[in-house]
């Protein structure tokens, strides 16, 4: 489970260059502005992860005013601040007295994942089956000494829509579609099960022939999904596009080197892929920082994200501008 909202520690304090009254720290690799001289390095906090929401609690009344929605990147005096600081002094009272570095506390204070609204009209089955999970990439922040910096990537644009997976299972001989949290019901009509006639029958022919079970899973994007003027795909014709292949029986994701990497399976499947904007690259911090915050689009389009692919994993890097913008 991702980390929401946990005790983590002040690695780092520095002036803001344009503002005499702020600060930035750094933690994990998040840099968060804070008030000056209120907090200093080595400092033992909560930090409330971007995308999460805050609950209707008294103690982040404060908070919730710059964050009603949802916790997000914004610039303070065109420095970036991403996350919410939260002095210990203001929860103690809802944590337990053995508090441990790097754990998470969002049950007891309230704090949860935001994911975009699902439609309230969608026919499910139950929850995520074969023992998938939400399609949720970590973010580059939270890996810190963990990025394999020096090893050959793929660079692959993170589509704004909604998650969705289809899976064939080669011993049950069973097909599915789901959600990002849900299976849904095959035989129903939505944004997920739309695809079904163009994948169905190339996945089960494809696993069948190679006795394997395999998930495909992508973004189901178009009109009417995620809409807003920041964001280019909502814009475009109904489709689905693929970016990770999820291996049923080993419980793995398929990474870059291994023949059932997504790429190559979409190519034997015919099915569009999440655009690749660089491929077999050096990753490096620069290359990260680019697509952060050195961006603004790409080929004259907004931009969510990227997710960087590499031969043991992957993780995403969220593009500050977008993020910024979007509600």
């Amino acid at each position: 489970m991702k980390k929401l909202s946990s005790l983590e520690i002040i690695q780092k304090i520095s002036v803001h260059p344009n503002a005499d009254k702020l600060e930035l720290s750094t933690v994990l690799g998040f840099q968060c502005i804070i008030p000056k001289d209120q907090y200093k390095e080595g400092d033992k906090i909560i930090f409330i992860q971007p995308d999460t929401i805050l609950p209707d609690s008294k103690w982040c009344e404060t908070y919730k005013k710059y964050s009603p929605k949802r916790v997000k990147c914004v610039k303070l005096r065109n420095e970036w601040s991403e996350g919410i600081i939260v002095p210990l002094d203001l929860v103690n009272h809802l944590l337990s007295s053995n508090l441990v570095v790097g754990e998470d506390y969002s049950k007891e204070l309230g704090v949860i994942k935001y994911d975009p609204p699902v439609p309230q009209d969608l026919q499910s089955k139950g929850y995520l089956p074969l023992g998938l999970g939400k399609t949720d990439e970590e973010r580059f922040e939270n890996l810190e000494d963990k990025i394999p910096f020096g090893a050959i990537v793929d660079v692959t644009l993170k589509i704004d829509g909604q998650s969705c997976t289809y899976y064939y299972d080669f011993d049950k001989k069973s097909f599915g579609v789901c959600g990002r949290n849900l299976e849904i019901i095959e035989d129903s009509v939505n944004n997920y099960t739309l695809h079904i006639p163009k994948i169905k029958d190339k996945l089960i022919e494809f696993c069948e022939s190679l006795e394997v079970s395999l998930a495909i899973r992508g973004e189901s994007y178009g009109q009417g999904i995620q809409k807003g003027d920041h964001n280019p795909y909502s814009k475009l014709s109904k489709s689905f596009a693929c970016f990770s292949v999820y291996n049923l029986k080993e419980r793995k994701y398929e990474h870059k080197g291994s023949k059932f990497y997504y790429i190559n399976v979409c190519e034997e499947l015919g099915l569009e892929t999440v655009p690749i904007i660089e491929e077999g690259v050096v990753l490096t911090k620069e290359l990260i920082e680019k697509y952060s915050t050195g961006l603004k689009k790409i080929d004259g389009q907004s931009f969510e994200g990227i997710v960087i692919k590499h031969s043991n994993g992957s993780f995403k890097v969220i593009n500050k501008y977008y993020d910024s913008f979007k509600p």
